[in-house]
């Protein structure tokens, strides 16, 4: 067994718990390309892998193994560019790359032991397993802490307006391959910064989590621990006179709310039931809360006026997209995420994918020449316009769900 190889794999589960198959891809294009090129030459593990792979090919440095993972590579990059394709991949990608993650280090071992073993996947023993448990394992760690924390930003922004995680997604791409070269560089090194980067990710979610939990005050009746901006109990429906309000990232501000309906509005705006503040999990205008029972949207009178707070934004949204929209270019990436997060964020977090999908996209022909009227300096008239078709768009599916599910008329 290759001590630089078992170090090497068990670092990249690092990367495999951003990614599925660009770990995989630039692993095996580095393995049987990379000592050839200028910056990689350097690296004596590098050049040891190639000379074994050309002395005794294996299937994961094969031709038709790169091109496929490659193909597969280029398809994820773009999914996870878009947030609702993104949203599909959240559901199976932590064991897609647990898996990946384990067939890649059978690879990198086959490669590093070809002498030895013509196909792992055929002869290898019992003690050849262990690295890929092992990596496979430390995958689903880190796939899994990386999902509780980039959880909260999707559901704060489920849209990604103010493209956080698109951000993100960008850094994560240039992470997986510049960090997959130190890897073969050193090893040992890299494989200590994989596990502090899972212990930040493991302490930014016992952080999230406490902080709620922290906040959390006894029930004035039963001294049950209800969050802090709930309007009821959930466990003996008393009400809460003044709870306090809740910010867009799900900051607790110490400012009360004595209007028990505007707190309502804005937990559901926040996608969290209206009685105690709990998430709603998953996609749809009838999410059940399972604290309280509670039916997203199940009281008529709320959800109309649920749309009609959103519509009481318009006019206001309308006239600062108008304002921004006289800058070029900057104006209307400004006027976009503004009008996103006050009117369609609202609507678009219930909508479950195929709602959300065949609005976007029907949306899209008639936006693209807004915005090239916007750049020919009409943004004035443009982005008021975006902004009014985003809402009618959206609230109209919206409105549709809600028909669809048997919530209102």
């Amino acid at each position: 067994m290759n001590l630089n190889s078992l170090l090497y794999s068990l670092g990249l589960s690092g990367l495999f718990s951003s990614r599925i198959f660009l770990p995989a891809f630039v692993t095996a294009l580095f393995m049987k390309y990379g000592h050839s090129w200028p910056f990689l030459n350097n690296i004596e593990f590098l050049a040891e892998m190639a000379q074994k792979a050309s002395n005794h090919p294996t299937w994961f440095t094969s031709g038709g193994m790169i091109t496929a993972l490659g193909a597969l590579s280029v398809l994820e990059f773009v999914a996870d560019k878009s947030p609702e394709a993104r949203e599909l991949m959240d559901d199976f990608s932590v064991y897609a790359k647990t898996g990946l993650s384990g067939l890649t280090t059978l690879g990198v071992m086959n490669t590093a032991d070809a002498d030895f073993a013509g196909s792992v996947l055929q002869q290898a023993g019992i003690l050849e397993m262990i690295p890929a448990f092992l990596s496979a394992g430390a995958t689903y760690v880190g796939a899994t802490l990386r999902g509780s924390v980039f959880g909260v930003l999707t559901e704060a922004d489920p849209d990604d307006t103010v493209k956080i995680r698109g951000f993100l997604s960008w850094v994560e791409d240039f992470v997986v391959v510049f960090g997959i070269r130190y890897l073969f560089y050193a090893p040992l090194a890299a494989f200590i910064v994989i596990l502090a980067f899972f212990g930040a990710l493991q302490l930014l979610r016992m952080y999230h989590e406490s902080r709620l939990e922290d906040s959390k005050v006894p029930c004035g009746k039963c001294g049950e621990k209800i969050h802090s901006f709930a309007t009821e109990c959930h466990h003996c429906g008393t009400s809460v006179e003044s709870p306090n309000i809740i910010g867009f990232l799900g900051g607790i501000k110490p400012e009360k709310e004595t209007s028990i309906q505007a707190q309502q509005l804005r937990l559901l705006r926040l996608k969290r039931s209206p009685r105690s503040g709990e998430r709603f999990e998953g996609k749809g205008v009838d999410l059940k809360c399972e604290a309280d029972g509670v039916t997203a949207f199940s009281d008529p009178s709320l959800t109309q006026a649920y749309i009609s707070s959103v519509s009481e934004k318009l006019p206001k949204t309308l006239l600062v997209s108008a304002l921004l929209g006289i800058v070029p270019v900057l104006g209307l990436i400004a006027g976009v995420i503004y009008y996103r997060l006050r009117l369609v964020a609202p609507f678009r977090r219930y909508l479950t994918f195929g709602q959300s999908f065949l609005t976007k996209w029907l949306l899209r022909v008639v936006l693209l020449a807004l915005v090239l009227l916007q750049v020919s300096f009409g943004g004035i008239v443009a982005v008021p316009l975006m902004a009014l078709l985003n809402f009618l768009f959206y609230r109209s599916a919206f409105t549709k769900a809600l028909r669809t599910a048997n919530l209102i008329q």
